[in-house]
């Protein structure tokens, strides 16, 4: 029986690629429940079936075996998925790039472009939105990314490795940023990430598969001694390295 939180339950999932070689097992029995209003990371080796599990969530490609439910939802929920790369289109201005996932789906309002107007300011854009995307910083165009994937207010917000593209110094700011931002927003939100520094900092819980086929390992439940937490005062929290430590043994 599910949590009255609980957002999503993630049941018995399983996936096969099926190709003129043969079958590649990709997830197997994959059991676990995100909870309304958290952060949660999924953490595994490299081409463990991570991001496969973020395509079946996302419904971008067909379940075979198992169930995805929303217990306490009427409706299929309202899907915000941000990838590696910031896909923001270099014709457009990023006011133009952060409405556009509002334009695709005829909800160009003008409540909705001021919505749009607001967050741009509130998070460090408001004085590049007649800018190109090139002529913004890797970490800029992120938060431009991630500004496009909120303005159609998702239910849940699916996050691929969106940092990987960036250096180390940069990608430590943005994630910070970001995972403030998505903390700020109150958003569900599911990252999928081979880093364990990165998830540990980011989330709430952390979900360890193993190789492949995944499998479900162990869920941490992250518990951190810093005040006003953020990503980055999450790192010097006492607890950080035995967090980092059990995960790291476990993969």
């Amino acid at each position: 029986m599910p949590q009255p939180n609980t957002f999503l339950s993630v049941r018995g999932l399983s996936h096969t690629y099926h190709t003129k070689n043969g079958e590649t097992p990709a997830l197997k029995d994959i059991h676990f429940d995100l909870f309304t209003g958290e952060f949660a990371a999924i953490i595994g080796p490299s081409g463990c079936g991570k991001s496969t599990l973020l395509e079946l969530i996302a419904g971008l490609i067909p379940l075979q075996k198992g169930s995805l439910r929303y217990p306490f939802l009427n409706q299929p929920p309202s899907i915000g998925y941000m990838l590696q790369k910031d896909h923001l289109l270099e014709w457009r201005t990023i006011r133009r790039n952060a409405q556009l996932g509002l334009e695709l789906q005829g909800k160009l309002t003008p409540e909705n472009i001021a919505f749009v107007d607001h967050m741009l300011d509130q998070y460090g854009l408001g004085d590049f939105k007649d800018r190109f995307p090139s002529e913004l910083s890797g970490g800029m165009r992120q938060r431009a990314a991630l500004i496009r994937t909120l303005a159609v207010r998702p239910d849940i917000l699916l996050l691929d490795e969106p940092f990987s593209a960036l250096d180390y110094q940069t990608r430590l700011s943005v994630a910070d940023e970001i995972g403030t931002i998505i903390r700020k927003e109150g958003k569900t939100a599911l990252l999928v990430s081979h880093d364990i520094s990165e998830a540990i900092s980011l989330s709430d819980r952390v979900i360890v598969l193993s190789g492949r086929p995944a499998r479900l390992k162990k869920i941490h439940t992250i518990s951190l001694s810093v005040e006003n937490r953020t990503p980055m005062k999450a790192r010097e929290a006492p607890e950080f390295r035995e967090y980092f430590n059990q995960i790291w043994k476990e993969l």
